[in-house]
């Protein structure tokens, strides 16, 4: 009977050590729901060692590391050349917003263009999604040239987030994800119609090193469990 034990114990420990060395890399704009899933996950399977920054960061780690898992834009994904992605799982849809700071009034995304609005801030559009969402939008709807003098740009959607929520800047272009999690920390935010720039399908990229580790795969369906889903949709994906 002991010997049943110490086998179950060894067989439990190895998991655990598998799923410890899971490590994932996480667009910084996803980090909420994403930390919020692997929370749950964690309480049931183990843990994972996850990094959170603007895709370059995240390119550049990946290289490096074991990293198993990318969570970010599969555009962004498809279109860098330093890694090899051996399948997508999607998450969710992405939506760019327009944030604006408290004392600030905007009743249409148009209005980013009024001048009351001094100043925006953009991620870095060659190392976020929402910075290459930002430009699209603008230009799509005919208010860059207006705009560009006006554009702060930034490291990363949190860093748009914090600059709007101290008032360093009157308005920025985040994800919906973002926005949600601000509460009154901001005046309010405004969805961009989706007509002004290309669908954002926001997906985790599968690595060599997903194959090698058991953890990687159970994150995987755990990640299309009704409760992680539950998790994404409550973030707006």
């Amino acid at each position: 009977m002991k010997k049943i034990v110490f086998i179950a114990f060894l067989v439990s420990l190895g998991t655990l050590l598998n799923a410890q060395n899971l490590k994932i890399a996480v667009a910084a704009g996803y980090k909420k729901p994403v930390s919020e899933v692997l929370k749950a996950y964690e309480a049931q399977y183990g843990l994972v060692d996850a990094m959170y920054g603007n895709m370059t960061q995240i390119f550049a780690h990946a290289k490096h590391e074991d990293v198993a898992l990318v969570i970010g834009d599969k555009k962004f994904l498809n279109k860098q050349k330093e890694l090899s992605f051996k399948g997508y799982q999607t998450l969710g849809l992405g939506k760019a917003v327009v944030i604006y700071a408290k004392g600030i009034s905007l009743a249409n995304v148009e209005d980013i263009a009024s001048s009351s609005v001094k100043s925006v801030a953009i991620p870095e559009p060659k190392k976020a999604i929402y910075g290459d969402v930002a430009i699209e939008f603008l230009t799509n709807a005919k208010l860059y040239e207006t705009m560009k003098e006006r554009l702060v740009v930034v490291a990363t959607v949190p860093h748009v987030a914090t600059y709007v929520g101290t008032h360093e800047v009157d308005a920025g272009v985040v994800n919906l994800t973002e926005a949600l999690s601000l509460g009154d920390k901001i005046g309010g935010f405004i969805e961009i119609p989706s007509t002004l720039y290309t669908p954002i399908e926001i997906v985790s990229g599968t690595l060599d090193a997903c194959l090698e580790n058991k953890a990687c795969a159970s994150l995987g369906t755990f990640f299309s469990s009704s409760e992680a889903k539950a998790i994404f949709a409550k973030y707006g994906l």
